[in-house]
């Protein structure tokens, strides 16, 4: 018996020495900056390598006439809470905020790894009258921009009045995650995912932006899950060549269109035609709730990227609920089942 009193008091000893641990690494920063410093030069100024830098960020409201580049692996970005530290760009500058990974060519020269961003919020330059960086037009202006990150940690976040997307991944960037965040009031999409490995988006309140909630060109291994997804101006998610995905315990509600909108990857604009076989397929949705959406599920699919060749895995729809949100698949004759429901849905 005092054996086993023993290793209990031995046990509580060194959970507090890791608890203690843990909350002295939360407290360590590297550099502590006010509104008063220029939070984009010090970032400009860390070394290129070396040891992981914490940058803590104190409350107020940083002032950025300048887009916010992280260029380095190893860093974390932290400040005092969503409510209370605040990047801000100026009035009538056109300009992304953030900016994770090489902003400098058209396609990344470098991978940026090991980034967090946490606990504050972002605001864009919505009102600016260009979606796109003027020194370098293939940039959009979105508020936070992934370009080739591995391993990006985003928690924690407000992120609203974006020009263009309000949080973007591109070029490749996997092991992305973004939680517990807020993410509203974008001039196009909320999220958009392009070219994305294994991310996850989880926890998160995406809503009221004028096109999609969550909006995908190619994803693969992702789990998107209980995300209030509501009021956006299209669809709550729009899935273009994604594949080997799960949607799971999502509320969708009050989306203008479709609470999820399938289909492919977009070969021409001016008469609609897909990449041949770029359709979503072998994702699976999981006790997803669908409230007073125009549609729950819409289907659009064309010759060039159906589901009639059936050794492709198709969607699976598994124990979601629809109120007022009805679905709506083409012709299923022509271009076969894309989507299925279990327990005999419909």
């Amino acid at each position: 018996m005092c054996r086993w009193t023993g290793l209990v008091i031995l046990a509580s000893a060194l959970m507090s020495f890791i608890q203690s641990a843990v909350a002295y690494e939360a407290k360590h920063c590297d550099q502590a900056l006010t509104p008063a410093d220029d939070l984009v030069t010090a970032l400009a100024r860390l070394p290129e390598s070396g040891p992981h830098q914490t940058i803590c960020l104190s409350e107020g409201t940083f002032q950025l006439d300048r887009m916010l580049e992280i260029r380095r692996s190893g860093l974390t970005l932290q400040g005092k809470g969503s409510a209370s530290t605040v990047l801000q760009m100026k009035q009538g500058v056109s300009s992304p905020v953030v900016v994770v990974g090489d902003a400098r060519h058209q396609e990344p020269g470098f991978r940026v790894a090991n980034v967090q961003i946490e606990a504050l919020a972002i605001r864009g330059s919505q009102k600016s009258a260009q979606e796109f960086y003027p020194p370098l037009p293939y940039l959009s202006n979105s508020a936070l921009i992934i370009r080739g990150g591995e391993d990006i940690d985003l928690e924690k976040l407000d992120v609203r009045h974006c020009r263009s997307a309000c949080v973007l991944t591109e070029y490749d960037s996997r092991k992305v995650s973004l939680t517990d965040s807020h993410i509203s009031d974008a001039q196009w999409d909320g999220i958009s995912l392009n070219r994305a490995g294994p991310t996850i988006i989880s926890g998160n309140t995406i809503r009221n932006n004028v096109a999609a909630g969550i909006t995908v060109e190619y994803m693969t291994s992702s789990l998107i899950s209980n995300n209030v997804i509501a009021g956006n101006g299209s669809h709550g998610l729009y899935l273009a060549d994604a594949e080997h995905n799960e949607f799971r315990s999502n509320d969708i509600h009050g989306n203008h269109l479709a609470g999820v909108f399938i289909t492919c990857s977009i070969r021409h604009h001016d008469e609609v035609m897909c990449w041949d076989d770029s359709f979503s397929r072998d994702n699976t949705f999981v006790d997803n709730e669908f409230t007073q959406n125009r549609f729950g599920y819409q289907v659009a699919v064309d010759k060039a990227a159906n589901c009639l060749d059936w050794a492709r895995p198709r969607n699976i729809s598994r124990s979601d609920t629809f109120v007022a949100s009805p679905n709506k698949e083409p012709r299923w004759e022509d271009f076969g089942r894309c989507l299925a429901f279990d327990a005999g849905e419909s």
